[in-house]
Order: C-alpha cells, then sequence, then structure tokens
C-alpha cells in the first residue's frame, strides 16, 4: 500500500511560482478564497459557518505550504502522506479558486479549464497566475491519478 507520494520538479522553473503562490497562502489564512453561501439568516451560525470555513482553508494551506518548504526549494523534491491527500487536494482546489476570483477573474472559465489561452494577450500578472492556476490544476490530476489503482 502506498504510503506518501513523491513529486520531484524542475525548480528553476517553479520557483517563481511558488514564490508567486506563497504570497497568496498569507492572504488565505485571512480570508476565504471564493465567497461563502451562509446557511439561513441566523448571526451566530453564519460566524461559526465562517470561522469553521476559514480554520478549514488554513489547514489545507498548511498542507501545501509544507509541499513548497525550503527543503523543496533546494532539491526540488517533495513528498505528501497519504492522509494529507485530501488536504492538498483542497488546498489546490483554494488556490485555484483565489486565482479566478482575482487575478484570473476577466477570463472565461472554459478558455482557463481548456488552456486555449493565448498568453501574449495576458498582462504579466495573469500570465503568472495562469501558470500557477496550470501548476495546482496538473499537481490535483497527478496526485489523484496516483492514488486511483
Amino acid at each position: 500500500m502506498i504510503r506518501k507520494l513523491e513529486f520531484r520538479l524542475d525548480i528553476n522553473a517553479i520557483r517563481p511560482i511558488v514564490q508567486h503562490v506563497r504570497v497568496f497562502l498569507l492572504e488565505l489564512g485571512e480570508e476565504l478564497a471564493a465567497p461563502n453561501g451562509v446557511p439561513g439568516d441566523d448571526e451566530i451560525m453564519s460566524e461559526i459557518w465562517s470561522r469553521d470555513l476559514l480554520d478549514s482553508q488554513r489547514k489545507d494551506i498548511a498542507a501545501i505550504a509544507e509541499l513548497f518548504d525550503d527543503d523543496f526549494m533546494e532539491t526540488g523534491r517533495t513528498t505528501v502522506d497519504v492522509e494529507d491527500v485530501d488536504l492538498v487536494l483542497k488546498g489546490c482546489t483554494v488556490i485555484r479558486l483565489k486565482l479566478r476570483e482575482s487575478i484570473l477573474a476577466s477570463i472565461d472559465d472554459e478558455l482557463l479549464e481548456s488552456g486555449e489561452l493565448k498568453l501574449s494577450e495576458l498582462t504579466d500578472e495573469q500570465e503568472s497566475g495562469y501558470h500557477t492556476y496550470v501548476l495546482f490544476a496538473s499537481l490535483q490530476e497527478l496526485i489523484i491519478s496516483r492514488m486511483v489503482p
């Protein structure tokens, strides 16, 4: 049975993306990645709901931060414990949602998902955001493919 998933990435290619993500990680520790649909009109329930979502998001983000720690920045190697796979997958989703709500908001979802964007038409910030988006989508796909027998 698989206990850890190991990934090796070209650190020179990934370094700018990881540095970009570290800024997002700080923001995502303080605010939800996407608008929050609170159930009902109960103010106390709304506060509890939002706090629980943010606490969960912080755990997901911590799992991503652990993947791209200082060791990774030196070696390009990282591992995910199988017990943490859900956290990493959700962390990838959080980052992608944040990018869609901010830097990539003006790009049609279908273009974003299909990868048929013309990079020459993007601003530098959008291009960086898009590369980050693709990295975390690819990481999700890779993890899922390794977990499914």
